[in-house]
Protein backbone atom coordinates (compact mmCIF):
# COMPACT_ATOMS: atom_id res chain seq x y z
CA UNK A 1 0.00 0.00 0.00
CA UNK A 2 2.82 2.65 1.04
CA UNK A 3 4.73 1.91 -2.40
CA UNK A 4 1.40 2.33 -4.40
CA UNK A 5 0.65 5.95 -2.31
CA UNK A 6 4.08 6.93 -3.70
CA UNK A 7 3.00 5.79 -6.93
CA UNK A 8 0.45 7.93 -7.08
CA UNK A 9 1.97 10.70 -5.96
CA UNK A 10 4.65 11.27 -8.14
CA UNK A 11 2.18 10.36 -10.97
CA UNK A 12 0.18 13.27 -9.25
CA UNK A 13 3.12 15.57 -9.37
CA UNK A 14 3.08 15.51 -13.71
CA UNK A 15 -0.40 15.66 -13.80
CA UNK A 16 -0.19 18.80 -11.96
CA UNK A 17 1.71 20.44 -13.62
CA UNK A 18 -0.24 19.38 -16.86
CA UNK A 19 -3.26 20.63 -15.18
CA UNK A 20 -1.40 24.04 -14.61
CA UNK A 21 -0.29 24.28 -18.13
CA UNK A 22 -3.98 24.06 -18.91
CA UNK A 23 -5.61 26.31 -16.73
CA UNK A 24 -2.87 29.19 -17.54
CA UNK A 25 -3.77 28.99 -20.93
CA UNK A 26 -7.26 29.27 -20.48
CA UNK A 27 -6.02 32.72 -18.31
CA UNK A 28 -4.01 33.77 -21.72
CA UNK A 29 -7.02 33.26 -23.46
CA UNK A 30 -9.89 34.97 -21.14
CA UNK A 31 -11.09 37.73 -22.82
CA UNK A 32 -10.51 41.42 -21.79
CA UNK A 33 -6.95 43.23 -20.69
CA UNK A 34 -6.35 42.36 -17.15
CA UNK A 35 -4.69 45.76 -16.81
CA UNK A 36 -7.24 47.75 -17.54
CA UNK A 37 -9.28 45.79 -15.08
CA UNK A 38 -7.15 46.88 -12.04
CA UNK A 39 -6.85 50.55 -13.26
CA UNK A 40 -10.72 50.62 -13.53
CA UNK A 41 -10.92 51.08 -17.12
CA UNK A 42 -8.78 53.78 -17.03
CA UNK A 43 -5.20 54.55 -19.20
CA UNK A 44 -5.69 57.83 -20.12
CA UNK A 45 -5.28 57.30 -24.03
CA UNK A 46 -6.68 59.82 -26.40
CA UNK A 47 -6.77 62.85 -23.96
CA UNK A 48 -4.41 64.87 -22.58
CA UNK A 49 -0.94 66.20 -23.28
CA UNK A 50 2.13 64.54 -23.71
CA UNK A 51 2.90 64.32 -20.67
CA UNK A 52 -0.61 62.72 -19.51
CA UNK A 53 -0.40 60.04 -21.70
CA UNK A 54 3.29 59.45 -21.05
CA UNK A 55 2.19 59.08 -17.07
CA UNK A 56 -0.73 56.97 -18.42
CA UNK A 57 1.62 54.37 -20.18
CA UNK A 58 4.25 54.22 -16.96
CA UNK A 59 0.60 53.48 -14.88
CA UNK A 60 0.01 50.93 -17.36
CA UNK A 61 3.20 49.06 -17.40
CA UNK A 62 3.45 49.18 -13.74
CA UNK A 63 0.68 47.54 -13.33
CA UNK A 64 1.95 45.43 -15.92
CA UNK A 65 4.59 44.54 -13.85
CA UNK A 66 2.68 44.30 -10.85
CA UNK A 67 0.76 41.44 -12.52
CA UNK A 68 3.69 39.61 -14.00
CA UNK A 69 2.45 40.59 -17.50
CA UNK A 70 5.54 42.47 -18.77
CA UNK A 71 7.20 39.06 -19.24
CA UNK A 72 7.09 36.55 -21.83
CA UNK A 73 4.24 34.21 -21.15
CA UNK A 74 5.90 30.99 -21.50
CA UNK A 75 9.67 29.31 -21.35
CA UNK A 76 9.58 28.84 -24.78
CA UNK A 77 6.88 29.36 -28.26
CA UNK A 78 6.73 27.69 -31.18
CA UNK A 79 6.04 30.32 -33.66
CA UNK A 80 6.18 32.20 -36.88
CA UNK A 81 9.81 33.19 -37.88
CA UNK A 82 7.98 36.80 -39.04
CA UNK A 83 7.16 37.62 -35.35
CA UNK A 84 9.73 39.64 -33.94
CA UNK A 85 11.28 37.80 -30.23
CA UNK A 86 10.58 41.04 -28.39
CA UNK A 87 7.29 41.59 -29.11
CA UNK A 88 5.97 41.21 -25.24
CA UNK A 89 7.72 44.49 -24.41
CA UNK A 90 4.94 46.41 -25.76
CA UNK A 91 2.94 47.04 -22.53
CA UNK A 92 -0.43 47.51 -23.83
CA UNK A 93 -2.16 44.43 -25.00
CA UNK A 94 -4.55 46.08 -27.40
CA UNK A 95 -1.63 47.36 -29.69
CA UNK A 96 0.16 43.66 -29.10
CA UNK A 97 -2.71 42.45 -30.50
CA UNK A 98 -2.79 44.73 -33.70
CA UNK A 99 0.79 44.48 -34.63
CA UNK A 100 0.05 40.47 -34.39
CA UNK A 101 -2.56 41.05 -36.80
CA UNK A 102 -0.69 42.94 -38.90
CA UNK A 103 2.12 40.89 -39.45
CA UNK A 104 -0.94 37.96 -40.31
CA UNK A 105 -1.73 40.30 -43.07
CA UNK A 106 1.33 41.07 -44.37
CA UNK A 107 4.48 39.43 -42.50
CA UNK A 108 7.61 42.20 -42.66
CA UNK A 109 7.71 43.22 -38.90
CA UNK A 110 9.90 45.93 -39.73
CA UNK A 111 7.85 47.93 -42.17
CA UNK A 112 4.69 46.69 -39.22
CA UNK A 113 6.56 48.29 -36.12
CA UNK A 114 7.70 51.44 -38.48
CA UNK A 115 4.65 52.18 -39.02
CA UNK A 116 3.37 51.30 -35.68
CA UNK A 117 6.54 53.58 -34.25
CA UNK A 118 5.68 56.27 -36.83
CA UNK A 119 2.02 56.65 -35.36
CA UNK A 120 2.87 56.80 -32.01
CA UNK A 121 5.10 59.63 -32.63
CA UNK A 122 2.33 61.55 -34.71
CA UNK A 123 -0.06 60.43 -31.22
CA UNK A 124 2.85 62.17 -29.10
CA UNK A 125 3.23 65.15 -31.27
CA UNK A 126 -0.82 65.68 -31.86
CA UNK A 127 -0.69 66.21 -27.52
CA UNK A 128 1.88 68.28 -27.33
CA UNK A 129 -0.55 71.43 -29.59
CA UNK A 130 -2.45 73.59 -27.30
CA UNK A 131 -4.45 75.96 -29.58
CA UNK A 132 -5.92 73.52 -32.21
CA UNK A 133 -9.45 73.72 -33.28
CA UNK A 134 -11.48 71.73 -30.53
CA UNK A 135 -13.42 69.86 -33.82
CA UNK A 136 -10.31 69.17 -35.73
CA UNK A 137 -8.20 67.89 -32.65
CA UNK A 138 -11.15 65.72 -31.35
CA UNK A 139 -11.04 63.72 -35.48
CA UNK A 140 -7.77 63.30 -34.69
CA UNK A 141 -7.24 61.78 -31.94
CA UNK A 142 -10.40 59.60 -32.70
CA UNK A 143 -8.36 58.50 -35.73
CA UNK A 144 -5.54 57.51 -33.92
CA UNK A 145 -6.94 55.49 -31.14
CA UNK A 146 -9.12 53.78 -34.08
CA UNK A 147 -5.54 52.88 -35.99
CA UNK A 148 -4.00 51.54 -32.45
CA UNK A 149 -6.99 48.84 -32.36
CA UNK A 150 -6.97 48.21 -36.68
CA UNK A 151 -5.63 46.14 -38.69
CA UNK A 152 -8.10 45.82 -41.59
CA UNK A 153 -7.04 47.84 -44.47
CA UNK A 154 -10.44 49.22 -45.00
CA UNK A 155 -10.84 50.81 -42.45
CA UNK A 156 -7.30 52.05 -41.84
CA UNK A 157 -7.34 53.58 -45.02
CA UNK A 158 -10.65 55.45 -43.94
CA UNK A 159 -9.22 56.13 -40.89
CA UNK A 160 -5.88 57.88 -42.49
CA UNK A 161 -7.35 59.76 -45.57
CA UNK A 162 -10.44 61.17 -43.23
CA UNK A 163 -8.01 63.29 -40.89
CA UNK A 164 -5.53 64.08 -43.88
CA UNK A 165 -8.57 65.67 -45.56
CA UNK A 166 -9.42 67.15 -41.86
CA UNK A 167 -5.61 68.51 -41.95
CA UNK A 168 -5.87 70.33 -45.10
CA UNK A 169 -8.57 72.65 -44.01
CA UNK A 170 -7.37 75.98 -43.00
CA UNK A 171 -6.72 77.09 -39.86
CA UNK A 172 -6.93 74.01 -37.77
CA UNK A 173 -3.96 74.30 -35.47
CA UNK A 174 -2.43 71.24 -36.14
CA UNK A 175 -1.04 72.31 -39.22
CA UNK A 176 2.71 70.69 -37.48
CA UNK A 177 1.77 67.24 -38.04
CA UNK A 178 0.19 67.34 -41.64
CA UNK A 179 3.85 66.60 -42.75
CA UNK A 180 3.98 63.60 -40.34
CA UNK A 181 0.74 62.56 -41.17
CA UNK A 182 1.12 61.92 -44.59
CA UNK A 183 4.87 60.17 -43.56
CA UNK A 184 2.16 58.12 -41.59
CA UNK A 185 0.04 56.76 -44.62
CA UNK A 186 3.46 56.05 -46.94
CA UNK A 187 4.45 54.17 -44.35
CA UNK A 188 1.37 52.20 -44.50
CA UNK A 189 1.36 51.98 -48.37
CA UNK A 190 4.97 50.79 -48.18
CA UNK A 191 3.73 47.90 -45.51
CA UNK A 192 1.18 47.06 -47.88
CA UNK A 193 3.28 47.28 -51.49
CA UNK A 194 6.08 45.18 -49.52
CA UNK A 195 4.56 42.00 -47.86
CA UNK A 196 7.12 39.04 -46.90
CA UNK A 197 3.84 36.38 -46.34
CA UNK A 198 6.59 34.03 -46.81
CA UNK A 199 8.35 34.41 -43.13
CA UNK A 200 4.68 33.87 -41.82
CA UNK A 201 5.42 30.03 -43.01
CA UNK A 202 8.74 29.66 -41.25
CA UNK A 203 8.62 28.22 -38.25
CA UNK A 204 11.20 29.17 -35.11
CA UNK A 205 11.36 27.78 -31.36
CA UNK A 206 12.30 30.85 -29.61
CA UNK A 207 13.68 30.25 -25.64
CA UNK A 208 12.66 32.97 -23.12
CA UNK A 209 14.12 31.15 -19.80
CA UNK A 210 12.67 31.11 -16.54
CA UNK A 211 11.84 34.58 -16.37
CA UNK A 212 8.10 34.50 -17.75
CA UNK A 213 4.93 34.20 -17.05
CA UNK A 214 3.85 30.67 -15.91
CA UNK A 215 7.09 30.32 -13.81
CA UNK A 216 6.31 33.77 -12.16
CA UNK A 217 2.47 32.38 -11.56
CA UNK A 218 3.56 28.74 -10.80
CA UNK A 219 7.17 29.14 -8.97
CA UNK A 220 7.48 32.49 -7.93
CA UNK A 221 10.02 35.31 -8.49
CA UNK A 222 10.96 36.17 -4.67
CA UNK A 223 14.06 34.30 -3.14
CA UNK A 224 13.45 31.06 -1.53
CA UNK A 225 15.73 30.97 1.21
CA UNK A 226 16.09 34.98 2.03
CA UNK A 227 13.66 37.48 3.14
CA UNK A 228 12.95 41.17 1.07
CA UNK A 229 12.44 44.57 2.44
CA UNK A 230 9.37 45.49 0.87
CA UNK A 231 8.98 48.95 2.10
CA UNK A 232 10.53 50.50 -0.96
CA UNK A 233 7.55 48.35 -3.20
CA UNK A 234 4.98 49.68 -0.98
CA UNK A 235 5.99 53.24 -1.00
CA UNK A 236 6.25 52.93 -4.86
CA UNK A 237 2.79 50.79 -5.02
CA UNK A 238 1.48 53.82 -3.21
CA UNK A 239 2.89 56.38 -5.44
CA UNK A 240 1.70 54.71 -8.80
CA UNK A 241 -1.72 54.61 -7.01
CA UNK A 242 -1.97 58.74 -5.97
CA UNK A 243 -0.73 59.18 -9.76
CA UNK A 244 -4.10 57.34 -11.21
CA UNK A 245 -6.39 59.26 -9.25
CA UNK A 246 -4.83 62.51 -10.45
CA UNK A 247 -4.56 61.78 -14.20
CA UNK A 248 -8.08 61.64 -14.79
CA UNK A 249 -8.82 65.54 -12.62
CA UNK A 250 -6.04 66.87 -15.79
CA UNK A 251 -7.57 65.13 -17.95
CA UNK A 252 -11.05 66.49 -17.12
CA UNK A 253 -9.24 70.09 -17.00
CA UNK A 254 -8.11 69.55 -20.33
CA UNK A 255 -11.21 68.62 -21.80
CA UNK A 256 -12.99 71.91 -20.28
CA UNK A 257 -9.94 73.87 -21.52
CA UNK A 258 -10.61 72.48 -25.36
CA UNK A 259 -13.85 73.11 -25.32
CA UNK A 260 -13.64 76.64 -23.60
CA UNK A 261 -11.10 77.35 -26.89
CA UNK A 262 -13.70 76.00 -28.96
CA UNK A 263 -16.41 78.03 -27.97
CA UNK A 264 -13.60 81.36 -28.19
CA UNK A 265 -12.76 80.47 -31.12
CA UNK A 266 -16.91 80.22 -32.63
CA UNK A 267 -17.32 83.70 -30.86
CA UNK A 268 -14.54 85.21 -32.43
CA UNK A 269 -15.56 84.38 -35.84
CA UNK A 270 -19.00 85.83 -34.38
CA UNK A 271 -16.81 89.13 -33.65
CA UNK A 272 -14.76 89.23 -37.12
CA UNK A 273 -18.57 88.29 -38.94
CA UNK A 274 -20.20 91.51 -40.84
CA UNK A 275 -23.73 92.04 -40.06
CA UNK A 276 -24.05 89.83 -37.09
CA UNK A 277 -26.91 89.57 -35.06
CA UNK A 278 -25.50 89.34 -31.49
CA UNK A 279 -24.43 92.51 -29.64
CA UNK A 280 -21.29 92.57 -30.00
CA UNK A 281 -20.73 93.80 -26.07
CA UNK A 282 -22.49 90.71 -24.45
CA UNK A 283 -20.26 88.50 -27.17
CA UNK A 284 -17.03 90.14 -26.07
CA UNK A 285 -18.17 89.77 -22.17
CA UNK A 286 -18.41 85.69 -22.37
CA UNK A 287 -15.38 85.93 -24.68
CA UNK A 288 -13.57 87.80 -21.86
CA UNK A 289 -15.46 85.47 -19.11
CA UNK A 290 -14.40 82.14 -20.74
CA UNK A 291 -10.76 83.65 -20.94
CA UNK A 292 -10.69 83.66 -17.58
CA UNK A 293 -12.35 80.58 -16.78
CA UNK A 294 -9.43 79.34 -18.91
CA UNK A 295 -6.28 81.04 -16.95
CA UNK A 296 -7.88 79.10 -13.70
CA UNK A 297 -8.39 75.69 -15.17
CA UNK A 298 -4.63 76.65 -16.75
CA UNK A 299 -3.75 77.12 -12.94
CA UNK A 300 -5.42 74.20 -11.84
CA UNK A 301 -3.92 72.09 -14.20
CA UNK A 302 -0.28 73.46 -13.18
CA UNK A 303 -0.40 72.50 -9.99
CA UNK A 304 -1.72 69.03 -10.90
CA UNK A 305 1.12 68.63 -12.95
CA UNK A 306 3.20 69.88 -10.47
CA UNK A 307 2.29 66.88 -8.10
CA UNK A 308 2.63 64.14 -10.64
CA UNK A 309 5.95 65.40 -11.66
CA UNK A 310 6.61 65.17 -7.82
CA UNK A 311 5.48 61.73 -7.27
CA UNK A 312 6.95 60.26 -10.68
CA UNK A 313 10.40 62.21 -9.86
CA UNK A 314 10.21 60.32 -6.09
CA UNK A 315 8.52 56.75 -8.12
CA UNK A 316 11.33 56.91 -10.18
CA UNK A 317 14.32 57.50 -7.60
CA UNK A 318 12.88 54.71 -5.28
CA UNK A 319 12.83 52.15 -8.92
CA UNK A 320 16.05 53.35 -10.28
CA UNK A 321 17.48 50.52 -8.30
CA UNK A 322 14.56 48.64 -6.90
CA UNK A 323 14.42 44.41 -8.15
CA UNK A 324 10.86 44.12 -8.48
CA UNK A 325 9.13 40.83 -7.25
CA UNK A 326 6.12 40.05 -8.56
CA UNK A 327 4.76 36.88 -6.73
CA UNK A 328 5.73 34.13 -4.10
CA UNK A 329 4.22 31.79 -6.86
CA UNK A 330 1.65 29.01 -6.79
CA UNK A 331 3.26 26.62 -4.61
CA UNK A 332 4.46 29.29 -2.18
CA UNK A 333 0.38 30.41 -1.22
CA UNK A 334 0.71 33.41 -3.43
CA UNK A 335 -2.05 32.84 -5.64
CA UNK A 336 -1.76 36.97 -7.11
CA UNK A 337 -4.05 39.90 -6.28
CA UNK A 338 -7.62 40.33 -7.18
CA UNK A 339 -8.05 42.82 -10.42
CA UNK A 340 -11.40 44.32 -8.62
CA UNK A 341 -10.56 45.11 -5.66
CA UNK A 342 -6.67 44.03 -5.59
CA UNK A 343 -6.88 41.97 -2.48
CA UNK A 344 -4.75 39.09 -2.32
CA UNK A 345 -6.94 36.17 -4.08
CA UNK A 346 -6.04 33.67 -0.83
CA UNK A 347 -7.59 36.20 2.05
CA UNK A 348 -10.46 36.29 -0.85
CA UNK A 349 -10.66 32.34 -1.10
CA UNK A 350 -9.95 31.95 2.86
CA UNK A 351 -13.34 34.13 3.62
CA UNK A 352 -15.63 32.35 1.64
CA UNK A 353 -14.00 28.94 1.81
CA UNK A 354 -15.08 29.04 5.89
CA UNK A 355 -18.70 29.24 4.90
CA UNK A 356 -18.53 27.11 1.92
CA UNK A 357 -16.54 23.80 4.11
CA UNK A 358 -19.36 24.59 7.13
CA UNK A 359 -22.06 24.42 4.98
CA UNK A 360 -21.16 21.49 2.82
CA UNK A 361 -19.52 19.37 6.11
CA UNK A 362 -22.88 18.99 7.37
CA UNK A 363 -24.86 18.78 4.19
CA UNK A 364 -22.23 15.52 3.68
CA UNK A 365 -22.60 14.56 7.19
CA UNK A 366 -26.55 14.56 7.07
CA UNK A 367 -26.92 13.49 3.72
CA UNK A 368 -24.60 10.25 4.72
CA UNK A 369 -26.08 9.63 7.97
CA UNK A 370 -29.21 9.69 6.38
CA UNK A 371 -28.95 8.08 3.37
CA UNK A 372 -26.57 5.07 3.45
CA UNK A 373 -28.68 3.36 6.72
CA UNK A 374 -31.94 4.29 4.37
CA UNK A 375 -30.13 2.24 1.52
CA UNK A 376 -29.42 -0.45 3.79
CA UNK A 377 -33.38 -0.50 4.92
CA UNK A 378 -34.62 -0.62 1.32
CA UNK A 379 -32.24 -3.71 0.43
CA UNK A 380 -33.78 -5.38 3.21
CA UNK A 381 -37.19 -4.10 2.16
CA UNK A 382 -36.79 -5.48 -0.84
CA UNK A 383 -35.35 -9.09 0.39
CA UNK A 384 -38.49 -8.96 2.83
CA UNK A 385 -41.28 -8.99 -0.02
CA UNK A 386 -42.46 -5.72 1.82
CA UNK A 387 -43.05 -4.16 -1.45
CA UNK A 388 -45.43 -1.20 0.13
CA UNK A 389 -42.70 1.06 2.14
CA UNK A 390 -40.24 0.23 0.24
CA UNK A 391 -42.38 1.73 -3.04
CA UNK A 392 -43.42 4.59 -0.60
CA UNK A 393 -40.14 5.42 0.42
CA UNK A 394 -38.49 5.14 -3.70
CA UNK A 395 -41.37 7.33 -4.76
CA UNK A 396 -40.76 9.90 -1.79
CA UNK A 397 -37.07 10.20 -2.35
CA UNK A 398 -37.64 10.56 -6.37
CA UNK A 399 -40.19 13.34 -5.64
CA UNK A 400 -37.33 14.87 -3.26
CA UNK A 401 -34.61 14.40 -6.05
CA UNK A 402 -36.63 15.97 -8.58
CA UNK A 403 -37.24 18.97 -7.22
CA UNK A 404 -34.78 21.71 -7.84
CA UNK A 405 -33.08 22.76 -5.39
CA UNK A 406 -32.97 26.36 -5.79
CA UNK A 407 -37.19 26.34 -6.66
CA UNK A 408 -37.50 24.83 -2.75
CA UNK A 409 -34.58 27.11 -1.67
CA UNK A 410 -37.31 30.29 -3.20
CA UNK A 411 -40.51 28.71 -1.54
CA UNK A 412 -38.76 28.03 1.87
CA UNK A 413 -37.50 31.73 1.88
CA UNK A 414 -40.93 33.43 0.96
CA UNK A 415 -42.88 31.35 3.21
CA UNK A 416 -40.78 30.65 6.09
CA UNK A 417 -38.02 33.59 6.63
CA UNK A 418 -40.89 36.69 6.24
CA UNK A 419 -44.27 37.53 7.79
CA UNK A 420 -45.26 38.35 4.15
CA UNK A 421 -47.71 34.90 4.21
CA UNK A 422 -48.17 34.38 8.50
CA UNK A 423 -46.19 35.81 11.15
CA UNK A 424 -46.96 32.01 12.51
CA UNK A 425 -44.25 31.21 9.62
CA UNK A 426 -41.52 33.74 10.46
CA UNK A 427 -38.91 30.91 11.89
CA UNK A 428 -35.83 31.70 10.34
CA UNK A 429 -33.33 35.03 8.94
CA UNK A 430 -33.39 35.72 5.26
CA UNK A 431 -30.50 35.93 4.25
CA UNK A 432 -26.62 36.61 5.63
CA UNK A 433 -24.50 33.11 7.23
CA UNK A 434 -24.84 35.39 10.46
CA UNK A 435 -26.30 38.44 12.43
CA UNK A 436 -23.08 40.56 12.05
CA UNK A 437 -24.05 42.88 14.84
CA UNK A 438 -25.43 40.14 16.97
CA UNK A 439 -21.48 38.72 16.64
CA UNK A 440 -19.83 41.46 17.01
CA UNK A 441 -21.81 42.22 20.33
CA UNK A 442 -19.04 41.85 23.14
CA UNK A 443 -21.46 39.81 25.44
CA UNK A 444 -22.59 37.44 23.18
CA UNK A 445 -20.57 33.90 24.12
CA UNK A 446 -19.27 31.01 21.72
CA UNK A 447 -22.22 29.04 22.17
CA UNK A 448 -24.54 32.03 21.36
CA UNK A 449 -22.69 32.47 18.29
CA UNK A 450 -22.68 28.96 17.38
CA UNK A 451 -26.87 28.82 17.69
CA UNK A 452 -27.35 32.12 15.73
CA UNK A 453 -25.14 30.57 12.80
CA UNK A 454 -27.25 27.27 12.84
CA UNK A 455 -30.62 29.52 12.46
CA UNK A 456 -29.28 31.17 9.38
CA UNK A 457 -27.60 28.06 7.57
CA UNK A 458 -30.76 25.75 8.37
CA UNK A 459 -32.65 26.22 5.27
CA UNK A 460 -29.51 26.58 2.74
CA UNK A 461 -28.39 23.06 4.52
CA UNK A 462 -31.58 21.45 3.92
CA UNK A 463 -31.89 22.72 0.39
CA UNK A 464 -28.01 21.21 -0.44
CA UNK A 465 -28.94 17.83 1.20
CA UNK A 466 -32.47 16.92 0.29
CA UNK A 467 -31.83 16.22 -3.36
CA UNK A 468 -28.98 13.28 -2.30
CA UNK A 469 -31.14 11.04 -0.42
CA UNK A 470 -32.37 9.09 -3.19
CA UNK A 471 -29.29 9.14 -5.73
CA UNK A 472 -26.61 7.50 -2.20
CA UNK A 473 -29.46 5.75 -0.77
CA UNK A 474 -30.42 3.54 -4.53
CA UNK A 475 -26.71 3.23 -5.12
CA UNK A 476 -26.38 1.63 -1.51
CA UNK A 477 -29.50 -0.22 -2.27
CA UNK A 478 -28.25 -1.72 -5.00
CA UNK A 479 -24.78 -2.49 -4.21
CA UNK A 480 -26.31 -4.27 -0.66
CA UNK A 481 -28.76 -6.33 -2.90
CA UNK A 482 -25.67 -7.34 -4.82
CA UNK A 483 -23.78 -8.36 -1.73
CA UNK A 484 -26.57 -9.85 0.47
CA UNK A 485 -26.73 -12.70 -2.27
CA UNK A 486 -22.90 -13.79 -2.43
CA UNK A 487 -22.32 -16.95 -0.58
CA UNK A 488 -20.32 -15.95 1.89
CA UNK A 489 -23.60 -14.19 3.56
CA UNK A 490 -25.28 -17.15 3.68
CA UNK A 491 -22.05 -18.91 5.23
CA UNK A 492 -22.33 -16.39 7.77
CA UNK A 493 -26.28 -17.17 8.25
CA UNK A 494 -25.41 -20.68 8.61
CA UNK A 495 -22.62 -20.08 11.51
CA UNK A 496 -25.46 -18.77 13.45
CA UNK A 497 -24.49 -15.34 12.94
CA UNK A 498 -27.42 -12.77 14.17
CA UNK A 499 -28.88 -11.22 11.35
CA UNK A 500 -28.09 -7.58 12.96
CA UNK A 501 -24.20 -9.19 12.58
CA UNK A 502 -24.47 -10.15 8.90
CA UNK A 503 -26.12 -7.44 7.40
CA UNK A 504 -23.61 -4.58 9.32
CA UNK A 505 -20.58 -6.59 9.21
CA UNK A 506 -20.14 -8.93 6.53
CA UNK A 507 -23.20 -7.24 4.27
CA UNK A 508 -22.92 -3.70 5.04
CA UNK A 509 -18.91 -3.57 4.48
CA UNK A 510 -18.51 -5.08 1.34
CA UNK A 511 -21.16 -2.69 -0.65
CA UNK A 512 -19.58 0.41 0.53
CA UNK A 513 -17.35 0.60 -2.47
CA UNK A 514 -19.88 2.60 -5.20
CA UNK A 515 -20.34 5.24 -2.06
CA UNK A 516 -16.44 5.08 -1.62
CA UNK A 517 -16.31 6.31 -5.21
CA UNK A 518 -18.89 8.82 -4.42
CA UNK A 519 -16.99 10.07 -1.97
CA UNK A 520 -14.25 10.96 -3.94
CA UNK A 521 -16.24 13.57 -5.41
CA UNK A 522 -16.70 15.84 -2.14
CA UNK A 523 -13.45 17.54 -1.88
CA UNK A 524 -14.07 19.54 -4.94
CA UNK A 525 -17.83 19.70 -4.29
CA UNK A 526 -16.66 21.03 -0.70
CA UNK A 527 -14.76 23.22 -2.41
CA UNK A 528 -16.90 24.74 -5.05
CA UNK A 529 -19.97 25.21 -3.23
CA UNK A 530 -23.37 25.82 -4.25
CA UNK A 531 -23.75 28.69 -6.35
CA UNK A 532 -27.77 28.85 -6.11
CA UNK A 533 -28.41 28.26 -2.88
CA UNK A 534 -25.23 30.97 -1.76
CA UNK A 535 -27.10 33.40 -4.26
CA UNK A 536 -30.62 32.72 -2.64
CA UNK A 537 -29.91 33.13 1.01
CA UNK A 538 -26.39 35.73 0.49
CA UNK A 539 -24.14 33.07 1.87
CA UNK A 540 -20.61 34.61 1.07
CA UNK A 541 -19.42 31.12 0.16
CA UNK A 542 -17.36 29.74 -2.47
CA UNK A 543 -20.15 29.28 -5.20
CA UNK A 544 -21.34 33.11 -4.90
CA UNK A 545 -17.57 34.51 -5.14
CA UNK A 546 -17.28 32.36 -8.10
CA UNK A 547 -19.88 33.56 -9.93
CA UNK A 548 -19.01 36.91 -8.92
CA UNK A 549 -15.52 36.65 -10.38
CA UNK A 550 -16.24 35.33 -13.64
CA UNK A 551 -19.26 37.86 -13.86
CA UNK A 552 -16.55 41.06 -12.76
CA UNK A 553 -13.78 39.12 -14.97
CA UNK A 554 -11.73 38.27 -11.91
CA UNK A 555 -9.91 35.60 -13.19
CA UNK A 556 -7.07 35.10 -10.56
CA UNK A 557 -9.79 34.21 -8.14
CA UNK A 558 -11.21 32.14 -10.77
CA UNK A 559 -8.56 30.22 -11.65
CA UNK A 560 -7.18 29.41 -8.58
CA UNK A 561 -10.42 27.72 -7.57
CA UNK A 562 -10.39 26.08 -10.27
CA UNK A 563 -6.88 25.06 -9.72
CA UNK A 564 -7.66 23.74 -6.42
CA UNK A 565 -10.86 22.04 -7.70
CA UNK A 566 -8.81 19.84 -9.58
CA UNK A 567 -5.77 19.24 -7.06
CA UNK A 568 -8.69 18.07 -4.63
CA UNK A 569 -9.81 15.79 -7.56
CA UNK A 570 -6.63 14.02 -7.56
CA UNK A 571 -6.56 14.04 -3.45
CA UNK A 572 -10.21 12.11 -3.58
CA UNK A 573 -9.03 9.84 -5.99
CA UNK A 574 -6.32 8.81 -3.91
CA UNK A 575 -8.10 8.27 -0.49
CA UNK A 576 -11.05 6.43 -2.26
CA UNK A 577 -8.08 3.69 -3.37
CA UNK A 578 -7.09 4.00 -0.08
CA UNK A 579 -10.51 3.54 1.40
CA UNK A 580 -10.83 0.55 -1.07
CA UNK A 581 -8.07 -1.07 0.80
CA UNK A 582 -9.60 -0.53 4.44
CA UNK A 583 -12.34 -1.55 3.64
CA UNK A 584 -11.90 -5.42 1.91
CA UNK A 585 -8.52 -6.59 2.70
CA UNK A 586 -8.41 -8.75 -0.72
CA UNK A 587 -8.03 -5.51 -2.59
CA UNK A 588 -4.29 -5.15 -3.65
CA UNK A 589 -2.68 -2.73 -5.05
CA UNK A 590 0.69 -4.44 -6.14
Amino acid sequence: MFQYIIKRILIFIPTFFVISLLIFGLSKMAPGDPVLVVMGGNDSEGVGQRSDLLNGEKAYAQVAERLGLDKPAFYFVFTSAAYPANLYEISKQNHRETISRLIDAYGNAAAVMDYYNTLKNVYYKTADIENARHSIEGTARNCMNDLFNEYEDGVIMFKLNLLKDSLATPDNGLEAIQGDWNDLIEKYQYLKDNPTKTELYLPTIRSYGINTQYHTWMFGDYPWFSSVDSSSHYRIEALSLEIIDLVPQKRSLNNSISKLRGRNYTIQEELDRVGTNASPDSLRQVLASNEVQIEEYLSNQKTIQVSINTLSAERDSLSSNLTRYTSKGFLRGDFGLSYIDRKEVSLKLKDALYWTLVMNFFAILISYLISIPLGVKSALWKLKGRKLIDSINTAFLFILYSLPNFWIGTILLVFFTTAEYSEMLDWFPTSGAQDLDFAAHPDTTLWMKFLDIAHHLILPIFCMTYGSFAYLSRQMRGSMLGVIRQDYIRTARAKGLSERKVIWKHAFRNSLFPIITLFSSIFPRALSGSIAIELIYAIPGMGQLALMSITSRDWPVVFTIVMFAAILTMIGNLIADILYAIVDPRVSFK
